[in-house]
Protein backbone atom coordinates (compact mmCIF):
# COMPACT_ATOMS: atom_id res chain seq x y z
CA UNK A 1 0.00 0.00 0.00
CA UNK A 2 2.83 2.62 0.81
CA UNK A 3 4.98 1.79 -2.65
CA UNK A 4 1.78 2.35 -4.13
CA UNK A 5 1.10 5.43 -2.74
CA UNK A 6 4.47 6.50 -3.55
CA UNK A 7 4.49 5.48 -6.70
CA UNK A 8 1.06 7.66 -7.42
CA UNK A 9 2.94 10.96 -5.25
CA UNK A 10 5.65 10.52 -7.48
CA UNK A 11 3.92 9.98 -10.63
CA UNK A 12 1.64 12.83 -10.06
CA UNK A 13 4.96 14.78 -8.73
CA UNK A 14 6.59 14.19 -12.64
CA UNK A 15 3.15 15.33 -14.75
CA UNK A 16 2.66 18.71 -12.35
CA UNK A 17 6.63 19.36 -14.07
CA UNK A 18 6.01 18.55 -17.28
CA UNK A 19 2.73 20.35 -17.25
CA UNK A 20 4.60 23.78 -15.83
CA UNK A 21 7.59 22.76 -18.23
CA UNK A 22 5.43 23.16 -20.95
CA UNK A 23 4.54 26.32 -20.41
CA UNK A 24 7.45 27.74 -18.72
CA UNK A 25 8.73 31.06 -20.01
CA UNK A 26 11.82 30.47 -22.72
CA UNK A 27 15.30 32.18 -22.61
CA UNK A 28 14.52 34.21 -25.60
CA UNK A 29 10.46 34.09 -25.22
CA UNK A 30 9.12 37.85 -26.03
CA UNK A 31 5.83 37.30 -24.82
CA UNK A 32 2.95 34.31 -23.60
CA UNK A 33 -0.32 34.09 -25.41
CA UNK A 34 -3.30 35.63 -23.15
CA UNK A 35 -6.23 34.90 -24.95
CA UNK A 36 -6.99 32.46 -27.69
CA UNK A 37 -10.65 32.41 -29.66
CA UNK A 38 -11.31 29.97 -31.69
CA UNK A 39 -11.42 25.73 -31.88
CA UNK A 40 -8.53 23.50 -31.84
CA UNK A 41 -5.82 24.21 -34.67
CA UNK A 42 -7.83 27.27 -35.65
CA UNK A 43 -4.78 29.51 -33.95
CA UNK A 44 -1.45 27.90 -34.57
CA UNK A 45 2.07 29.09 -34.13
CA UNK A 46 4.87 27.51 -36.21
CA UNK A 47 8.19 28.08 -34.80
CA UNK A 48 11.53 28.96 -36.25
CA UNK A 49 13.35 26.27 -37.99
CA UNK A 50 10.42 24.06 -37.84
CA UNK A 51 7.99 22.74 -40.41
CA UNK A 52 4.99 21.73 -37.72
CA UNK A 53 2.41 24.25 -37.11
CA UNK A 54 1.23 24.01 -33.07
CA UNK A 55 -1.78 24.82 -31.91
CA UNK A 56 -1.92 27.94 -29.71
CA UNK A 57 -2.40 27.63 -26.26
CA UNK A 58 -3.09 30.04 -22.86
CA UNK A 59 -0.17 30.74 -21.07
CA UNK A 60 2.15 29.32 -24.33
CA UNK A 61 5.84 31.41 -24.76
CA UNK A 62 5.96 32.88 -28.40
CA UNK A 63 9.61 33.18 -29.66
CA UNK A 64 11.81 35.35 -31.69
CA UNK A 65 10.82 34.46 -34.92
CA UNK A 66 7.56 32.57 -34.22
CA UNK A 67 5.15 32.87 -36.84
CA UNK A 68 1.17 33.44 -35.55
CA UNK A 69 -1.63 32.20 -38.08
CA UNK A 70 -5.40 32.60 -37.35
CA UNK A 71 -8.50 31.11 -38.93
CA UNK A 72 -11.81 32.81 -39.72
CA UNK A 73 -13.22 34.16 -36.83
CA UNK A 74 -10.40 33.90 -34.49
CA UNK A 75 -8.22 35.89 -32.35
CA UNK A 76 -5.47 35.65 -30.60
CA UNK A 77 -3.48 37.78 -27.83
CA UNK A 78 0.23 37.90 -27.41
CA UNK A 79 1.08 40.13 -24.12
CA UNK A 80 4.71 40.52 -24.06
CA UNK A 81 7.04 40.86 -21.57
CA UNK A 82 7.57 44.64 -21.31
CA UNK A 83 3.50 44.16 -20.56
CA UNK A 84 2.64 45.54 -24.40
CA UNK A 85 0.09 43.93 -26.28
CA UNK A 86 -0.74 42.81 -29.59
CA UNK A 87 -4.02 41.21 -30.90
CA UNK A 88 -4.24 39.60 -33.98
CA UNK A 89 -7.31 39.32 -35.91
CA UNK A 90 -9.43 36.27 -38.14
CA UNK A 91 -7.38 35.40 -41.22
CA UNK A 92 -3.93 37.12 -40.21
CA UNK A 93 -0.28 36.04 -40.51
CA UNK A 94 2.11 37.76 -38.07
CA UNK A 95 5.70 37.31 -37.89
CA UNK A 96 8.11 38.09 -34.94
CA UNK A 97 11.09 38.12 -37.07
CA UNK A 98 13.49 40.27 -34.52
CA UNK A 99 12.50 40.60 -31.24
CA UNK A 100 14.35 41.47 -27.62
CA UNK A 101 12.62 42.52 -24.98
CA UNK A 102 14.71 44.07 -21.76
CA UNK A 103 14.34 46.54 -18.84
CA UNK A 104 16.41 48.89 -20.56
CA UNK A 105 16.84 47.76 -24.73
CA UNK A 106 13.56 47.23 -26.70
CA UNK A 107 14.28 45.57 -30.33
CA UNK A 108 11.09 44.64 -32.16
CA UNK A 109 10.87 43.86 -35.95
CA UNK A 110 7.73 42.17 -36.93
CA UNK A 111 5.50 41.93 -39.71
CA UNK A 112 2.13 41.64 -40.66
CA UNK A 113 1.81 39.85 -43.79
CA UNK A 114 -1.68 39.43 -44.15
CA UNK A 115 -5.09 40.25 -42.06
CA UNK A 116 -5.28 42.53 -39.21
CA UNK A 117 -3.45 43.59 -35.75
CA UNK A 118 -4.06 45.85 -32.72
CA UNK A 119 -1.07 46.77 -30.87
CA UNK A 120 -1.20 48.51 -27.27
CA UNK A 121 2.32 49.33 -26.92
CA UNK A 122 3.62 50.88 -23.67
CA UNK A 123 6.51 53.63 -23.92
CA UNK A 124 9.99 52.60 -21.98
CA UNK A 125 10.68 55.35 -19.46
CA UNK A 126 14.74 54.71 -20.20
CA UNK A 127 16.77 53.37 -22.33
CA UNK A 128 17.13 52.09 -26.02
CA UNK A 129 13.69 51.64 -28.13
CA UNK A 130 13.17 50.71 -31.78
CA UNK A 131 9.34 48.90 -32.13
CA UNK A 132 8.49 48.46 -35.87
CA UNK A 133 5.98 46.46 -37.62
CA UNK A 134 6.16 45.88 -41.20
CA UNK A 135 2.94 45.09 -43.75
CA UNK A 136 4.16 44.54 -47.92
CA UNK A 137 3.94 48.37 -47.84
CA UNK A 138 4.61 49.87 -45.26
CA UNK A 139 6.91 50.32 -41.62
CA UNK A 140 5.25 51.88 -38.77
CA UNK A 141 8.17 52.77 -35.95
CA UNK A 142 5.86 53.36 -32.36
CA UNK A 143 6.10 54.23 -28.92
CA UNK A 144 3.66 53.89 -26.07
CA UNK A 145 1.25 54.03 -28.61
CA UNK A 146 -2.35 52.61 -29.53
CA UNK A 147 -3.24 51.64 -33.22
CA UNK A 148 -4.37 49.02 -35.65
CA UNK A 149 -2.80 47.93 -38.71
CA UNK A 150 -5.00 45.76 -41.89
CA UNK A 151 -2.87 44.58 -44.90
CA UNK A 152 -3.91 42.92 -48.46
CA UNK A 153 -2.85 44.90 -51.49
CA UNK A 154 -3.46 47.95 -49.34
CA UNK A 155 -2.30 48.66 -45.70
CA UNK A 156 -4.74 50.66 -43.86
CA UNK A 157 -3.63 52.02 -40.17
CA UNK A 158 -5.38 53.85 -37.56
CA UNK A 159 -3.76 55.81 -34.46
CA UNK A 160 -5.96 55.75 -31.01
CA UNK A 161 -3.26 56.97 -28.63
CA UNK A 162 0.34 58.19 -29.23
CA UNK A 163 1.66 58.49 -33.03
CA UNK A 164 2.99 56.59 -35.40
CA UNK A 165 5.89 57.23 -37.91
CA UNK A 166 4.93 55.31 -41.18
CA UNK A 167 7.40 54.65 -44.01
CA UNK A 168 7.87 52.82 -47.36
CA UNK A 169 8.76 49.12 -46.81
CA UNK A 170 12.13 48.33 -48.76
CA UNK A 171 9.58 46.43 -51.77
CA UNK A 172 8.23 49.88 -52.12
CA UNK A 173 10.40 51.89 -51.73
CA UNK A 174 12.70 50.07 -54.37
CA UNK A 175 9.55 50.55 -56.88
CA UNK A 176 9.47 53.79 -55.85
CA UNK A 177 13.35 54.93 -56.63
CA UNK A 178 13.32 52.95 -60.20
CA UNK A 179 9.87 55.03 -61.04
CA UNK A 180 11.87 57.88 -60.22
CA UNK A 181 14.97 57.56 -62.44
CA UNK A 182 14.88 58.84 -66.25
CA UNK A 183 14.40 56.32 -69.19
CA UNK A 184 15.81 57.83 -72.55
CA UNK A 185 16.94 61.16 -73.57
CA UNK A 186 15.57 64.38 -72.00
CA UNK A 187 12.16 65.74 -73.00
CA UNK A 188 10.29 68.90 -72.39
CA UNK A 189 8.58 68.68 -68.95
CA UNK A 190 4.86 69.86 -68.98
CA UNK A 191 3.41 72.51 -66.80
CA UNK A 192 1.63 71.29 -63.64
CA UNK A 193 -1.28 69.12 -63.40
CA UNK A 194 -3.56 68.31 -60.67
CA UNK A 195 -3.52 64.91 -59.55
CA UNK A 196 -7.31 63.72 -59.65
CA UNK A 197 -8.66 61.94 -56.51
CA UNK A 198 -7.43 61.95 -52.71
CA UNK A 199 -4.53 59.50 -53.57
CA UNK A 200 -2.26 62.71 -54.50
CA UNK A 201 1.45 61.77 -52.80
CA UNK A 202 3.65 58.70 -53.08
CA UNK A 203 4.81 57.28 -50.17
CA UNK A 204 8.71 57.63 -50.27
CA UNK A 205 9.09 59.39 -47.22
CA UNK A 206 8.35 59.11 -43.79
CA UNK A 207 4.88 60.37 -42.82
CA UNK A 208 3.57 61.05 -38.78
CA UNK A 209 -0.06 59.56 -38.03
CA UNK A 210 -1.17 61.24 -34.46
CA UNK A 211 -4.14 60.12 -32.78
CA UNK A 212 -7.80 60.26 -34.20
CA UNK A 213 -6.48 59.77 -37.67
CA UNK A 214 -6.28 56.83 -40.12
CA UNK A 215 -3.90 56.31 -43.26
CA UNK A 216 -4.40 54.16 -46.83
CA UNK A 217 -1.41 53.08 -48.57
CA UNK A 218 -2.00 51.11 -52.31
CA UNK A 219 0.19 48.82 -53.34
CA UNK A 220 1.95 51.60 -55.60
CA UNK A 221 2.40 53.88 -52.63
CA UNK A 222 0.17 56.42 -53.34
CA UNK A 223 -1.70 57.41 -49.64
CA UNK A 224 -4.76 58.91 -48.28
CA UNK A 225 -5.23 60.08 -44.73
CA UNK A 226 -8.33 60.79 -43.08
CA UNK A 227 -9.93 61.34 -39.88
CA UNK A 228 -11.43 58.19 -37.79
CA UNK A 229 -15.15 58.11 -38.07
CA UNK A 230 -16.47 57.21 -34.49
CA UNK A 231 -20.16 56.34 -35.93
CA UNK A 232 -18.38 53.68 -38.21
CA UNK A 233 -16.12 52.16 -35.77
CA UNK A 234 -18.74 51.88 -33.38
CA UNK A 235 -20.47 49.22 -35.62
CA UNK A 236 -17.08 47.47 -35.84
CA UNK A 237 -16.76 44.15 -33.73
CA UNK A 238 -12.94 43.66 -33.85
CA UNK A 239 -12.59 47.41 -32.86
CA UNK A 240 -14.87 47.40 -30.24
CA UNK A 241 -13.21 44.65 -28.86
CA UNK A 242 -9.64 45.63 -28.83
CA UNK A 243 -10.79 49.00 -27.18
CA UNK A 244 -13.10 46.84 -24.53
CA UNK A 245 -9.59 44.59 -24.07
CA UNK A 246 -7.46 48.11 -23.49
CA UNK A 247 -9.96 49.35 -20.63
CA UNK A 248 -9.57 46.09 -18.69
CA UNK A 249 -5.65 45.90 -19.36
CA UNK A 250 -5.65 49.68 -17.85
CA UNK A 251 -7.90 48.63 -14.50
CA UNK A 252 -5.19 45.51 -14.22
Amino acid sequence: MQLRLKFSTFALVVWLMASGMAHAPAPDAVGTISFVLGKNEEVTVLRRESTKWLPAQLKMPVLQGDQIQTAAESRCEIKLTDGSVIRIGEKSLFDFEQSKLAQSNRQVDGTLKSGSIWANIFKLKWGREKFEIKSPTAVCAVRGTVYRMEADSTTRIAVYDGQVDIGPASGLRQRLQQQSRPVGPPTQVPGPTEIPGPYEVSLDQWVRLVAGFQIEIRENGRYAKSSIDPNREAGVDWIQWNLQRDRELQQR
